[in-house]
């Protein structure tokens, strides 16, 4: 790409975008690095002062977006989607009715968890049928968890089809 190219491009983008690309400017070439400091330069946005504050709000952001579990749903009659499973390390808290415990997001098929995507510790008001919670932070996929989980799914599969088994066999 030309550095006329990337001008035109630059000067298409918002202060944000470029200030975005500023914070990964060891990412760029030599040449967009160049035609970056000119536009950020034209804009009168190419200072300490802004690029600060705007480092600590892409970094606040970022936490927040580490957050964000994906959208759990569960197509009821087949049993496919995202849906949490697990409770480590809990801690319940009476006076407050909240527990906070470390819990596991699987992508699911047949109502069966397949593949882990996340790690989270969540906290949620202590209730039967409450699905509403509230994520405190993302943590390192819990590959204990993880084992867990799909032995108890193994589990519960091999007793299904041993009750299937006995069932044929004396019928």
């Amino acid at each position: 790409m030309e550095i006329q190219d990337l001008a035109e491009e630059y000067r298409g983008k918002t202060d944000e975008e470029l200030l975005r690309l500023a914070l990964a400017a060891a990412d760029l070439t030599p040449e967009a690095n160049l035609t970056l400091s000119n536009e950020l330069s034209h804009r009168g946005i190419n200072t300490a002062e802004t690029l600060a504050p705007f480092r600590e709000e892409e970094k606040k952001r970022q936490e927040e977006a580490s957050k964000h579990t994906g959208s759990l749903f569960i197509i009821h009659p087949f049993g496919i989607g995202h849906f949490r499973f697990g409770k480590a390390d809990r801690v319940y808290n009476p006076t407050s009715g909240l527990e906070r415990f470390q819990t596991t997001i699987f992508i699911v098929l047949f109502w069966l968890p397949l593949i882990p995507t996340g790690t989270f510790v969540i906290e949620k008001r202590r209730s039967f049928f409450s699905q509403r919670f509230t994520v405190l932070r993302r943590v390192p996929l819990d590959w204990r968890q993880v084992r867990r989980v799909w032995g108890v799914t193994l589990g519960a599969i091999l007793a299904i089809i041993l009750a299937l088994a006995v069932l044929l066999y004396f019928s």
